[in-house]
């Protein structure tokens, strides 16, 4: 029987390391009842509160479906609310919620520790060769 051939290509690791990152994140939240994909618009809101749905669409690469929904079930939890921008009344604001900016403190430490043991054994100095590199794919792709 062959073995099958592993992968190994930038896009196949890149996916595949970000996916399982987001999985743990999401396994060591669930106590939390919270997802990674809804803790990454709750630390975007605990940086800044009040932002539009397009605000937080962009800052967490997500398409507006996406943003609906997940902005849907945290407000069902009663972690954030909409809320009528002042000026432009067609706009909706995304807010915390006292229950919801209650949660960063163990979310924060939950995600840390999270990223603590996913890079164990991996020494600060490849770390920063690790994030320069995916940075700068980043700016390449927003170029593109």
């Amino acid at each position: 029987m062959k073995k099958a051939k592993t992968d190994n290509s930038l896009p196949t690791l890149i996916g595949k390391a970000s996916r399982l990152m987001s999985n743990q994140i999401s396994k060591n939240l669930a106590e939390y009842q919270v997802t990674a994909e809804q803790w990454a618009i709750l630390d975007s809101l605990w940086e800044e509160d009040g932002q539009t749905q397009q605000q937080l669409a962009n800052q967490t690469n997500k398409n507006k479906a996406s943003i609906t929904h997940l902005i849907d079930n945290l407000e069902k939890r009663k972690l954030v609310k909409r809320v009528t921008h002042e000026k432009d009344r067609r706009n909706k604001m995304v807010c915390l919620t006292p229950d919801g900016a209650e949660l960063k403190g163990p979310l924060t430490k939950t995600v840390k520790q999270t990223i603590k043991h996913l890079t164990k054994g991996l020494d600060k100095k490849d770390m920063k060769g690790c994030r320069k590199v995916l940075k700068k794919l980043v700016q390449n792709l927003v170029e593109a």
